[in-house]
């Protein structure tokens, strides 16, 4: 071999790797074309790639997955492993489907938990049912959910179903950010289906639960007391409690904290006495719907605000709404429904460094529970789903929003109606507020 030639045959690979290298960029692009992943009329839903350094183009992501799951896209990705922020994803054809496996996964989204979620295996299987639909099965830990994918340009609108299945499949599969989940027996079945539309994230979720019930929390103890909790105070710093059931300042909603007890139901949880912890027509009604940033409003009975409490905080996530109706359904069989109801006014959170119901009616009207007007008792409900900012914007000031407490006092069935309408017409008189409290007769009553 020449000179000449030892210097050819490098230059004819490179050439030979080049051509290559355009050859297979050539036919998966011939191939994304035909799958509709380079059209991006406007309004539809792209994302940038960059198939080559210094080589960024739009395509579409309906068109991304009828490609993936296109008899060309299947022979691509058969055997590929791809590293995501949810772990390594591993693809491969499994007959006429696309099979994608996440052994283990990882979810870190806030909504979901405060920690992160973690899956021993996800397995997706996707099939074109068409060229404009998707069938699949998502499978993790013995649940399977069911699903097709109409694909648009500027969307992607899912239906899904959950087939009856166990409650307790469905909790130990988040059970890395569910620890009751391990702990308790859980009895009932779960039937779910709803839909999705993607990017929009706006959904629409029908849940029926059937023979839901709950064992081994050692909710039982809340009986006899003594009862441990943290009352927010201000500047969010926490303070211990204690409460023990029936000594000191204990209110019973039948007896010296009823008129109270009445207003709080109201306000927070008129089908109290029905439901079993849970509130399925209001859980129904808050999941018909459901935008980008989740639920429009809770659907929290007293019974889970008690536990969230007494057993799992206030972090705004799913799992701890998971956590939350374990505690919950327990406690409705441990404890019945006058228990909850007590356990919840004396423990409740009412304003900074205000928890429970005879420090609420001492705080804002200097009285005791079963002193309290109906109006008063009205009001104290109405601020329950933010007593600190009605504490600084109402309380402090001396200026009362009268209209919230209107609209309980008018849901207080145990009042007869002209007793509601009478005390509808009076005014609303704080007491002083402890800084005032404190000073001397003549300061505290000096003009500003």
């Amino acid at each position: 071999m020449t000179a000449r030639d030892r210097w050819r045959w490098p230059g004819l690979l490179a050439a030979g790797v080049a051509l290559g290298l355009v050859a297979v960029v050539s036919v998966l692009v011939l191939a994304a074309a035909a799958a509709g992943a380079l059209t991006t009329p406007p309004g539809a839903w792209v994302v940038r790639l960059a198939p080559l350094p210094g080589a960024a183009i739009r395509v579409s992501v309906p068109g991304l997955a009828r490609l993936a799951t296109s008899p060309t896209g299947l022979r691509l990705l058969d055997g590929r492993a791809v590293t995501t922020r949810f772990g390594e994803l591993h693809l491969a054809r499994d007959g006429g489907a696309l099979r994608v496996v996440c052994a283990p996964c990882r979810f870190d989204d806030a909504r979901l938990a405060a920690q992160t979620v973690r899956i021993d295996r996800l397995q997706l299987r996707l099939t074109q049912a068409d060229e404009r639909t998707l069938a699949g099965e998502l499978e993790g830990g013995g649940v399977h959910v069911q699903f097709t994918a109409r694909l648009q340009p500027e969307r992607i609108d899912i239906d899904w179903r959950l087939p009856p299945t166990e409650l307790a499949a469905v909790y130990r599969l988040f059970g890395s950010v569910v620890p009751e989940a391990h702990l308790a027996r859980i009895d009932g079945r779960i039937d779910a289906r709803g839909n999705l539309r993607l990017p929009q994230r706006q959904a629409r979720i029908e849940v029926a639960v059937d023979g839901f019930a709950v064992d081994g929390l050692g909710t039982e103890a809340l009986a006899e007391g003594p009862i441990a909790f943290t009352c927010p105070g201000a500047a969010a710093f926490p303070s211990p409690r204690r409460v023990v059931p029936g000594a000191g300042r204990w209110i019973s909603p039948t007896r010296s904290g009823a008129l109270l007890a009445s207003a709080v139901l109201a306000a927070e949880d008129q089908r109290f006495d029905v439901h079993e912890g849970f509130d399925r027509v209001e859980i129904a009604n808050v999941l018909a719907s459901v935008g980008e940033d989740g639920p429009r409003r809770g659907a929290s009975t007293i019974t889970q605000q008690l536990a969230r409490t007494l057993f799992t905080g206030g972090e705004r996530t799913a799992a701890r709404k998971l956590r939350e109706l374990l505690y919950a359904v327990e406690m409705e069989r441990t404890l019945g429904k006058r228990a909850i109801l007590a356990l919840y006014l004396n423990t409740v959170h009412w304003g900074p460094d205000i928890c429970g119901a005879d420090a609420a009616a001492r705080s804002y009207f200097d009285k005791r529970p079963h002193e309290l007007t109906p109006l008063e008792a009205a009001w104290l409900a109405s601020i329950l789903p933010s007593p600190t900012q009605a504490y600084e914007k109402e309380f402090l000031a001396g200026a009362g929003d009268a209209e919230p407490a209107l609209r309980v006092l008018r849901r207080m069935r145990d009042l007869p109606g002209t007793e509601r309408e009478r005390w509808a017409a009076q005014a609303l008189s704080f007491a002083a507020p402890p800084a005032l409290r404190a000073l001397p007769p003549r300061l505290a009553a000096a003009p500003d």
